[in-house]
């Protein structure tokens, strides 16, 4: 009886193992740009690995690479967020991946992107004001209201100039 226990108890470990490795919150992580090679999701121009640089990274882990925030946008606008696992844009400063929900913005028209996007992206709020504050411009923006930004292109730059 209690070799019987002992299997018993086993299997229901395993089983519980089991069910809390299905259970648990996938995990995604942004990936390397391989510069000179990498080129962005929609324009499919070669993405340089600098402050610019953002990705999608897919439910099934595929990764989507962007030379702009902008075209991520783009990309979401047309595709929605139903297959997307996790957004990441670089701090501007460090050019450290985070996560695009936990970032700030910086918009202005005169700011230079590679699409002429004109925003760009911090890790910490002080950075952004420091940014705003040197260039003498800028709007600070949450990811919210990136959702209903107007992703036009500034200064004549973009898709359309090239």
């Amino acid at each position: 009886m209690k070799k019987k226990t002992v299997l018993v108890l086993m299997v229901l470990v395993l089983a519980l193992g089991v069910l809390a490795a299905c259970g648990g919150k996938t995990e995604y992580k942004a990936v390397a740009i391989n510069e000179g090679v990498d080129k962005c999701e929609v324009c499919q121009m070669l993405i340089k690995d600098d402050q610019y640089a953002t990705q999608i990274i897919l439910k099934d882990q595929k990764p989507l690479k962007f030379d702009d925030l902008g075209d991520l946008y783009v990309w979401l606008n047309k595709n929605g967020r139903d297959k997307v696992g996790a957004a990441f844009v670089r701090d501007y400063y460090t050019k450290e991946w985070i996560n695009l929900d936990q970032a700030v913005f910086v918009y202005d028209k005169g700011i230079k992107t590679p699409m002429s996007f004109g925003v760009v992206s911090f890790a910490k709020e002080a950075d952004a004001d420091k940014f705003i504050k040197e260039a003498g411009a800028g709007k600070k923006m949450t990811v919210k209201e990136l959702d209903s930004h107007d992703w036009a292109h500034s200064m004549g730059g973009g898709h359309g100039s090239m």
